[in-house]
């Protein structure tokens, strides 16, 4: 029997894994709640407790999480260090791994008719912005909770793959959304993260990101609590309350608050009771905390934070220069998307495309399991081109990988691209590679604006004749999606190798068949198509000129390619390429030439004599021999000449 791969959510505020289990994405929710597991790690002496029994018992104050306690433990992926929990030093692939490892104990539980599984390996999903390294350190702690990384996705991805996946005709659905576009509006507990993507040639592709952390639903908990405290205050004239809290007490009223939120986000419920007993240190009517809130209250404490989370959506939209009309589906998702204002906000904005799920808090892990099950891979949705030397001066670029090249997976490390290039200018000691990708998606043209990945030196022979010095280029990308491009000169011998992980990619549908397939293996993807066009950002006015060019086979690296060498450094190894019953020579070249060899009388460059002018009786000696030689150049400078003098 073949191995189950899971897939696993890891989030900021709650964490979750889903498995396919005969034709469904079964959702391994907490058994008490029905709801994702908090993602919340208290460690209370030799113990370590995780989930829910965690997070009932923190007292979260502004500072964050008390002695004891980490919250979000995924945030500390992103930063240098350890967490520091009672003054002891904890590494962050730690704390991630103890939530992970009660995602794999609750995994090892059998329920719902399906029997339990080993969750070793699985798809997990990662924000958007989830770079190499943060990549490179969740795989290490899912190491060390004994759970194999088989790829990461986009969360926004993983849960519109999971909402196309639940169609009764997938192929038709595909066929429906080809080429239009899509907004994924995922609001949780930590933050909102709006995704623009569009499915062209059999591929999700995302084409914009937007994310806000200041607007989660945490905050909606913080208001309610806050409101909840004023009111006791005022029914029992009470000054100082939270100085009157019984321990733990905050805790449990932020936690009632959660529940309040949720209970009065059902259509069907207008008002909802709180109660807390022992609330306070005081004997009377205060002790305990009782209180009525209506979805009126609600939505009135929270109107601010819903009005600047739907504006998000305008802010996108406009960044890639949509109107509300041009999307084709709003997929809402997250526990927060249930709240009426939020619902009616996106219902106003793309009315009859806003299908109304039931899974909202569990679609991203369902998605996950998904691709797991039905063998989807990664591929790159951008080329990740080179800079190379062309006869404008400025460069042009070359593709090593195309856009739908395969991604690795598990322990796989892909051997790019392997080129050879020649330094057609020496002179500085070093050969220079620029790894670029286009900031727009498709087909570009030469002329559209790249985005620099990483800049790459390697030592050459600073006095070796242009083209004599050959640098092979090998590319890699291994399982975190990181790149390495590692540059050889084969004459000095010298090598350089840099690191870059800001690759863009998008999951082939390719091995998607049917909506009954089922699959226990990932696949190989295929290629994706063009999407589009993203606003493109301005250039600047200053250009690096590359010293490399690539390989021409008809040429064997020599030939046509010394038209790439600029003209003062051909005066220097082949005068004679600029002979005047010759055409070898570029007018750029011919511009170099003039501009930077100096006169072998007076030895100034022709700038130089032009600001003040040819020593006395030259008459236009000290020109360079190529403008003497021409009547129309030498006649042109002696004007400009005479025209300074004047």
């Amino acid at each position: 029997m073949s191995e189950t791969v899971f897939g696993i959510d890891f989030g900021t505020t709650n964490s979750l894994a889903a498995v396919s289990v005969g034709g469904r994405a079964l959702a391994l929710v907490d058994q008490v709640t029905r709801r994702p597991h908090p993602s919340v790690i208290w460690y209370r002496g030799s113990d370590i407790v995780v989930g829910r029994e965690a997070r009932e018992n923190m007292d979260i104050t502004e500072s964050g999480a008390p002695p004891g306690f980490v919250r979000s433990p995924k945030m500390s992926l992103r930063r240098d260090g350890p967490i520091f929990v009672d003054g002891r030093p904890v590494e962050p692939t730690d704390a991630v791994a103890e939530v992970l490892r009660h995602l794999k104990a609750d995994a090892s539980v059998a329920r719902g008719g399906a029997p339990a599984h080993d969750l070793a390996r699985a798809v997990f999903t990662i924000p958007v912005d989830f770079g190499g390294p943060e990549r490179r350190a969740l795989r290490e702690a899912a190491r060390k909770a004994g759970i194999g990384v088989v790829q990461f996705v986009h969360e926004p991805v993983a849960a519109l793959y999971a909402h196309l996946r639940s169609q009764p005709d997938l192929g038709r659905e595909l066929a429906r959304l080809e080429g239009r576009s899509i907004l994924v509006f995922d609001w949780g507990g930590g933050t909102l993260d709006l995704t623009l993507c569009r499915i062209i040639g059999g591929a999700i592709m995302q084409v914009r990101n937007l994310g806000d952390n200041e607007v989660g639903g945490d905050k909606f908990d913080e208001r309610l609590r806050n409101h909840l405290r004023e009111k006791h205050t005022s029914a029992h004239g009470l000054e100082d309350i939270t100085a009157l809290e019984q321990p733990g007490m905050a805790a449990k009223l932020l936690h009632q608050c959660e529940i309040l939120k949720i209970h009065l986000s059902d259509p069907k419920v207008d008002t909802e009771d709180v109660i807390v007993r022992n609330y306070l240190k005081v004997d009377g009517p205060g002790k305990n905390l009782l209180a009525s809130v209506d979805r009126a209250e609600l939505e009135d404490l929270s109107s601010g934070i819903v009005a600047r989370g739907l504006a998000r959506i305008d802010e996108i939209l406009d960044q890639a220069q949509l109107t509300y009309q041009d999307i084709e589906l709003c997929l809402a998702t997250g526990g927060m998307v249930n709240m009426p204002a939020i619902r009616d906000g996106l219902t106003e904005r793309f009315v009859g495309r806003v299908p109304r799920l039931t899974n909202g808090d569990r679609i991203i892990a369902e998605g996950a399991a998904w691709i797991a099950n039905d063998g989807l891979r990664l591929t790159l949705s951008k080329p990740i081109e080179i800079l190379v030397a062309d006869t404008s001066g400025r460069g042009t670029y070359q593709s090593l990988v195309d856009a739908g090249w395969t991604l690795p997976i598990e322990n796989e490390t892909q051997n790019v691209a392997n080129t050879r290039l020649f330094c057609v200018d020496p002179r500085e000691g070093f050969a220079v590679v620029e790894v670029a990708k286009p900031v727009k998606l498709g087909k570009t043209s030469p002329n559209d604006p790249r985005r620099s990945l990483s800049v790459v030196k390697v030592e050459v022979d600073p006095k070796a004749q242009p083209l004599l010095e050959r640098i092979e280029c090998n590319l890699q990308i291994d399982h975190d999606y990181v790149a390495r491009v590692t540059l050889k000169s084969t004459g000095r011998g010298a090598e350089s190798s840099e690191e870059f992980h800001d690759l863009e990619f998008g999951l082939s549908l390719a091995e998607v068949t049917s909506p009954d397939k089922q699959g226990d293996s990932l696949g190989s993807g295929g290629k994706s198509g063009p999407v589009g066009q993203i606003k493109a950002s301005t250039r600047s006015s200053l250009y690096q000129r590359t010293n490399v060019a690539s390989f021409d086979e008809q040429t064997q690296g020599h030939g046509d390619l010394w038209k790439f060498v600029p003209g003062d450094l051909i005066e220097q190894w082949r005068p004679s390429y600029f002979d005047t019953r010759s055409n070898s020579a570029t007018s750029r070249q011919l511009d170099e030439r003039n501009f930077y060899v100096p006169c072998s009388r007076c030895k100034r460059r022709i700038s130089q004599i032009k600001a003040e002018g040819p020593i006395k009786g030259c008459k236009g000696s000290c020109f360079p021999e190529s403008v003497r030689r021409n009547p129309s150049l030498l006649k042109a400078a002696l004007k400009d000449l005479e025209a300074r003098r004047s």
